[in-house]
């Protein structure tokens, strides 16, 4: 662990990981207790769902714009506005919620909420280059997709003890607090504070100039290896549910899904010790290939065991494959438009997640109940995204994670 000790020895990382706690925490707390709220006070799954779909479709289309905001200004007038009117949202919501307000005021709300979200993660992700030097960012990566995928649980558990003692009201307000205290811990940032605005970017085109990032082919890649993980991942979650329940123990859902998560914790961490010089095109080829080999074994094992153990194994090798997709984008992005670039990214995870979600229910009702179909759409997903990762620069290289102390380090 040496290594992460190293990593928060340098000015401002402390905070980073802070406002990066609370700002993921922030998410599941929200999706979760936000439809068990308007279900408590519609009694409809129904509406619960079209808010859902409004918060994941409007946050989609809006978090590259603020990204770009942040590119183009200084991230601090544009964070603070942003989350001025992600306050209001917010207590439009709650205040809806606890009125027992008509469906479609509810579905705004949560329309509203999804547009004004802070582009905190992109913010952070962005950050961490200008944070620490180059040899530690595969450290900071991987601790950021650690953080990520514990705060998915912590919230998800978090919810269950709310609603339990309080209220889903209550859980969604947390879920606004977090946001709030995950923003103006990241505004304290040392690094964060001291960047320039960057204005348009000169001697670039007009069209390269409106498509931002995308305009890079290397950026395009990078966000269609993405879009084919997490559509990959919307199709494990649904095929974990299915094989749960055919096999007679439903609950047991949650538990596979907790086999992949301590997976990908596991892995994260030890690609983040891992010192030596990686091939990011090789290793992303080789780790999504393998994520379909193994999505195709879950998908034919006999038993529910076999199953947990398979996706125990394709959690080990998400680990190092999220943090080599942070990596490389934050390599090939144009340093100007790199927090748009990880906008797009949280885009295309949300819409490839939406995807698998949405593929993989039709194939469980398409098979009556069978999982395998959805592990394999899931299993070709990862071959997909292991082809579009051949179309990455061979030359892209990663540093070593050095054990030493680096003289920009400072309390």
């Amino acid at each position: 662990m040496r290594a992460y000790r190293h990593l928060f020895g340098f000015r401002g990382v402390p905070r980073l990981v802070l406002a990066l706690i609370a700002s993921r925490l922030a998410a599941p707390i929200l999706n979760l207790s936000m439809l068990l709220a308007i279900v408590s006070v519609h009694g409809s799954y129904a509406v619960g769902g079209m808010a859902l779909t409004g918060f994941s479709i409007a946050l989609a289309v809006c978090v590259p714009v603020s990204g770009r905001l942040v590119d183009r200004f200084r991230p601090r007038p544009v964070l603070l506005g942003v989350l001025a009117v992600h306050a209001l949202a917010y207590a439009a919501a709650v205040t809806g919620m606890v009125l027992q307000a008509p469906a479609w005021v509810l579905v705004g709300a949560a329309i509203a909420l999804g547009a004004s979200t802070p582009p905190s993660a992109p913010v952070i992700r962005s950050t961490w280059p200008v944070t620490v030097p180059a040899e530690h960012t595969r450290t900071a990566y991987a601790l950021d997709a650690v953080l990520n995928e514990v705060m998915v649980v912590t919230g998800t558990l978090l919810v269950s003890v709310l609603v339990a003692l309080v209220s889903p009201v209550a859980a969604v307000a947390v879920a606004g607090g977090c946001a709030i205290v995950g923003v103006l811990t990241l505004l304290t940032v040392p690094t964060l504070r001291a960047q320039a605005p960057t204005g348009a970017a000169g001697g670039k085109s007009q069209p390269r100039r409106a498509l931002g990032p995308l305009a890079d082919g290397q950026v395009r890649v990078l966000l269609g290896v993405a879009a084919c993980d997490m559509l990959a991942f919307g199709c494990i979650v649904v095929g974990v549910s299915a094989a749960a329940a055919s096999s007679g123990t439903p609950g047991l859902s949650g538990v596979l899904l907790g086999a992949y998560s301590v997976g990908a914790v596991i892995s994260a961490l030890g690609y983040g010790m891992w010192q030596g010089e990686a091939r990011p095109r090789r290793q992303l080829v080789t780790f999504h290939a393998a994520s379909a080999v193994m999505l195709v074994a879950t998908g034919i094992a006999p038993e529910l065991v076999l199953v947990g153990a398979a996706i125990l194994t394709v959690g080990l090798v998400s680990g190092p494959r999220d943090t080599l997709h942070q990596i490389v984008l934050g390599d090939v992005a144009p340093p100007r438009q790199r927090t748009e670039a990880f906008a797009w990214m949280s885009t295309c995870m949300w819409v490839g997640n939406g995807i698998g979600t949405a593929l993989a229910g039709q194939l469980v009702t398409w098979s009556e109940g069978d999982h395998t179909t959805t592990f394999l759409a899931a299993a070709a997903a990862a071959t997909a995204a292991a082809g579009f990762s051949l179309f990455l620069r061979s030359t892209l290289r990663t540093n070593a994670t050095t054990t030493q102390p680096s003289t920009a380090s400072s309390a």
